[in-house]
């Protein structure tokens, strides 16, 4: 890995809360040795000061931290991809069940490079319960195509046991299916089916790998998919291994108004008030989407110092709705940003993610809250660091970080003009595009230079893709699809007149009435 200098016109060392609070060097320039930053300043300082073996970069570029996708799924090949087109999450989440068998290293090997291309560096990855049968291949297989694509990785298995069709008792539903729908759903369910033994037997020992790893660049978590999928005593099980292993947990959270609404309906109260009355929140937990959360629960989250990993693209593919992030903020809750492998464009462009955030939060009106580029950069940098257990290594560019560094080029992003007013976090945030990442280290090492990776080919691999996927799916796939079809109009019934307690929204985008 040996040492080398990191130089760019500007520095952007720490990304701040507010507009004038980004730490921003001219000049800008890093020197690490094995992976490691030992110091921070401009070139001229730098490069009287140190004999690096190799210097990077260069007075055309903006360097800023990794991007750090809080909340990911892993799927090169999207679901629209395999066949799932955007639905409400209820039935979206069933259509995923006809998508076909897929090899976890190529797809993870794939969604890792695009995000590479993208700037981003470390990634909250949450695997599914895949086939019992398969699962631990499918887990090594995905952590080794992170692994060669070298990116730095906090992995979690989730875990469901319970309302797996709809938010109801699985044999209460079931019993009022047709019998032979029934007998094939309940054995299609049972192949992914784990004891809650099971689930962490299997993550003490993943945990203890890659806690002896010396790559140092996978973190494992705990997780309960969801607070209506996982039951309490699971839920209370997960908070004692966590603080045992010292180690996060990563879930869903209210990502639909049905979810909210389950809470209400089960507990009188809602799921984040739960988990409260739990004591299951705390600054080790990180939640994915948090759409559906009320004034309450925001301050619940503050105060416990919980993460929200927000995801606008898929809570908008999906009829989820839009976070009220303003007012988390405004509350100060940690808040980070992930793509959930449902990024607007359909790929995972954690750039194209982050200008959408930015977007999506300016309330109408002149007075009204509106979140900045410095905000939702912190959000995908230092915020997003938090949770993956990486938090004091990754997430800025200072002394004693580990040097996960982003070179994008800077006069393709000002280009034809750009007036020298302009804040350089802005200009990031406006207009800067994947297409300009040209660099991309991390720790110390080089895997994308002028945007051509170091050591793979991505055209070799989405070519071997394309072979594999090119293979005709087989009969059982079809007969899936099929118990999905039957299935969904009895799902939608169940959905039908629900009480979703949606009550006043916190943002007002848009009037139906004169009054």
């Amino acid at each position: 890995m040996g040492s080398s200098l990191i130089r760019s016109r500007y520095l952007v060392s720490r990304a701040g809360a507010d507009a004038a609070s980004s730490t921003v060097i001219s000049d800008g320039t890093i020197f690490q040795r094995e992976g490691i930053i030992e110091d921070v300043g401009t070139y001229a300082t730098l490069k009287s000061t140190y004999d690096a073996d190799e210097e990077i970069g260069g007075p055309e570029y903006i360097a800023i931290p990794g991007l750090v996708n809080a909340h990911h799924h892993g799927r090169g090949v999207t679901t629209f991809q395999m066949g799932t087109p955007d639905d409400s999450l209820e039935t979206w989440i069933l259509g995923g069940w006809g998508r076909r068998p897929y090899d976890h290293y190529l797809m993870t090997l794939y969604t890792a490079m695009q995000m590479i291309e993208s700037g981003t560096t470390t990634v909250m990855y949450n695997h599914p319960q895949t086939p019992v049968s398969t699962i631990e291949t499918d887990i090594d297989d995905t952590l080794r195509g992170f692994g060669d694509a070298g990116m730095r990785t906090a992995f979690s298995l989730y875990f469901r046991n319970q309302n797996r069709i709809v938010y109801d008792d699985d044999d209460k539903f079931m019993a009022g299916l047709p019998a032979d729908l029934s007998a094939q759903l309940r054995q299609y369910i049972s192949r992914t089916g784990m004891s809650s033994n099971d689930y962490f037997a299997f993550f003490e020992a993943l945990h203890n790998r890659y806690n002896k790893d010396p790559a140092n660049k996978v973190r494992v978590l705990l997780s309960p998919s969801n607070v209506q999928w996982a039951s309490d005593d699971f839920l209370q099980e997960t908070k004692e291994y966590a603080s045992k292993y010292q180690t996060g947990i990563h879930m869903h959270l209210v990502e639909s108004m049905y979810q909210k609404a389950y809470g209400l309906r089960t507990w009188g109260k809602t799921p984040v008030a739960h988990l409260s009355e739990l004591e299951f929140l705390g600054p080790e937990v990180s939640f994915a989407h948090g759409v559906w959360v009320t004034d309450e629960d925001i301050d619940l989250l503050a105060s416990s110092d919980s993460t929200v990993c927000h995801n606008s693209s898929s809570n908008l593919r999906l009829k989820s709705g839009v976070a009220p992030v303003n007012r988390m903020l405004a509350r100060g809750v940690n808040l980070a940003v992930g793509t959930d492998s449902n990024g607007i464009n359909d790929d995972d462009d954690m750039l194209q993610e982050m200008r959408l955030v930015s977007k999506i939060h300016r309330e109408p009106g002149i007075e009204a809250p509106a979140i900045n580029s410095h905000q939702v950069l912190r959000m995908a940098t230092i915020n997003a660091s938090a949770p993956t257990f990486f938090h004091d290594q990754i997430g800025t560019l200072e002394i004693g970080r580990r040097a996960d560094v982003v070179l994008l080029d800077l006069a393709a992003i000002e280009h034809p003009y750009f007036d020298p007013g302009l804040d350089v976090v802005d200009a990031l945030l406006y207009r800067g595009k994947a297409r300009h990442v040209d660099t991309v280290v991390i720790d110390g090492e080089v895997v994308l230079r002028n945007r051509v990776f170091t050591k793979l080919n991505k055209d070799d691999v989405a070519k071997e893709m394309k072979e594999r996927f090119s293979i005709p799916a087989d009969a059982a796939l079809a007969e899936i699809r099929r118990m999905v079809q039957q299935l969904l109009p009895y799902v939608k019934k169940f959905y039908a007149g629900w009480e979703t307690g949606q009550g006043p929204s916190h943002y007002s985008y848009n009037s139906r009435s004169t009054a």
